[in-house]
């Protein structure tokens, strides 16, 4: 935890209920035990947790109510040290829904050894935004204090429902925030749906970036035709490359963050080593440059839809086209786990369908990281850490991710196509990840009878739970898909 935290633990016990007394007999928030926590250090939670108790204890009341007070207490602080992160038109739900990339750029990137809790947030209406706590921490007693101290400093009035807790068996904690009705204050609506261009690149939107940046005239070598969409690290601009005559999509870093070194080390090291990546199934990366201390990316422009899209428009597609498709997603993944990068965002939404012929490219790799070390784990730049409906268990328990849980996204793509259905259901997030972490999906045999029973046996084992019984690795499975491909060619 940020020794920040700690600061504000000794504030709060200065501010405790007078009368309270410690252990000693002293007035709380005099005699906290424990050692000297520096602002800029970052310390084990259980000090944290320890320092609550022992206040808890002198005050003769339950620890949740103190964790809980706390939160509050902490809520309008941290906007007064996260200011400069935060829009000024933002409410009490645009500021929830936007913590986990306010926390990312405050803390992850200045502070790699510090594990602030994830928090997944989905805005269901603009007056309700369902958060989802899967840390192992479980901290979510001082979480939902921390929302209900936003709305009394936003002057709103808010409704938490916990549908699910840690503390009562659950396997993650959710909250349903919803802004209560009469509340004078207006809605806002912040950019956070993924901006799809016409190209169909994915570009996850955010309102942090700074939208008055001009437009320039050439990047690099690049002339600039104009602006394909904002993202939460920058813009993605249409460019044309006059040397070699085509046109390509330069993702460039909003100078805003470029001024950080950490940050700007990070997103050149991991666009590189994306770029490193060569396979006709994974969107191409051409170069990777600096332009006055902002550096940007030079990108493949394609010419297609997204699987999303195409199945939407054409309705559902052939046994043979489903499986050459998930064949080429598996062969897409097994490159980029060669060099050791997950995806984990696996989804049609990503997968991108090329050319007449619809070829496969796995693209928007915005939330990709590293397989062996936390270390080289690739900047989240403020989108979701999976999507709900492909998100794997280990995903939602704050288990270890590996190239497995990339796998169980497409076992959920390829189930969908299939059963046109998805496995794992549910009216609200919490109740689709409470699906997943049950891990009983109606077998695909049932809900798809039609589907030969090879097939149906590979989609249940790439979604299988436990990772140990999903198969072994992508290649396998682009093997066996291959295999199936033949076998069932119309």
């Amino acid at each position: 935890m940020h020794g920040l935290i700690f600061f504000f633990i000794h504030k709060f016990a200065e501010r405790f209920p007078a009368g309270s007394t410690s252990r000693s007999g002293s007035a709380s928030g005099s005699s906290i035990s424990g050692e000297k926590h520096l602002p800029s250090g970052v310390y084990p939670d259980a000090d944290a947790v320890a320092m609550l108790a022992e206040l808890a204890l002198s005050a003769g009341r339950p620890l949740a109510d103190v964790m809980g007070e706390f939160g509050e207490f902490l809520a309008p602080h941290l906007v007064k040290v996260a200011g400069t992160f935060i829009d000024p038109q933002w409410t009490t739900l645009d500021l929830v829904e936007h913590t986990e990339a306010i926390i990312h750029r405050m803390v992850r990137v200045e502070k790699p050894g510090a594990t602030p809790p994830v928090l997944e947030a989905f805005r269901s209406a603009p007056d309700e935004l369902q958060l989802v706590y899967a840390s192992k921490r479980k901290l979510c007693l001082l979480a939902a204090g921390i929302v209900r101290g936003l709305a009394t400093h936003f002057q709103e009035q808010v409704v938490i429902e916990e549908p699910s807790c840690m503390h009562r068996g659950d396997a993650f904690c959710s909250f349903v925030i919803r802004r209560a009705q009469g509340d004078t204050q207006p809605a806002h609506s912040p950019l956070t749906a993924t901006i799809v261009s016409e190209s169909g690149f994915d570009v996850p939107g955010d309102p942090g970036v700074v939208m008055d940046e001009p437009t320039p005239r050439t990047i690099g070598d690049y002339r600039v035709l104009g602006l394909i969409g904002s993202g939460a690290m920058g813009r993605v601009y249409l460019a044309h490359d006059d040397r070699l005559d085509r046109r390509v999509a330069i993702k460039v870093m909003s100078a805003r963050y470029a001024g950080n070194a950490n940050a700007r080390q990070r997103f050149v090291r991991e666009s590189r080593a994306l770029g490193s990546i060569e396979h006709p199934h994974v969107m191409t990366i051409h170069q990777v440059g600096e332009q006055d201390g902002v550096p940007y990316i030079v990108m493949q422009l394609l010419e297609g839809r997204t699987l999303r899209d195409h199945r939407d428009i054409s309705g559902p597609l052939p046994l043979a086209e489903t499986l050459r498709i998930g064949k080429e997603i598996a062969a897409g993944l097994a490159a980029a786990h060669r060099r050791g990068i997950l995806h984990r965002d696996i989804k049609p939404a990503n997968v991108f369908l090329e050319g007449e012929a619809r070829s496969v490219r796995i693209i928007d790799f915005g939330l990709a990281r590293g397989i062996d070390s936390r270390a080289t784990a690739l900047t989240h730049d403020g989108a979701l850490v999976g999507t709900p409906s492909y998100m794997p268990p280990e995903r939602i328990d704050d288990g270890e991710l590996d190239a497995k849980s990339d796998l169980f996204g497409l076992g959920v793509i390829l189930y969908e196509m299939l059963a046109r259905r998805l496995p794992f259901e549910g009216r609200t997030v919490a109740t689709v990840l409470t699906a997943i972490a049950k891990g009983n999906p109606a077998p695909l045999h049932e809900t798809a009878p039609h589907v030969p029973p090879e097939v149906s046996d590979l989609v249940m084992r790439l979604i299988a739970h436990d990772k140990a019984d999903r198969p072994a690795d992508a290649r396998a499975v682009a093997e066996q898909l291959a295999a199936l491909e033949k076998k069932f060619a119309v």
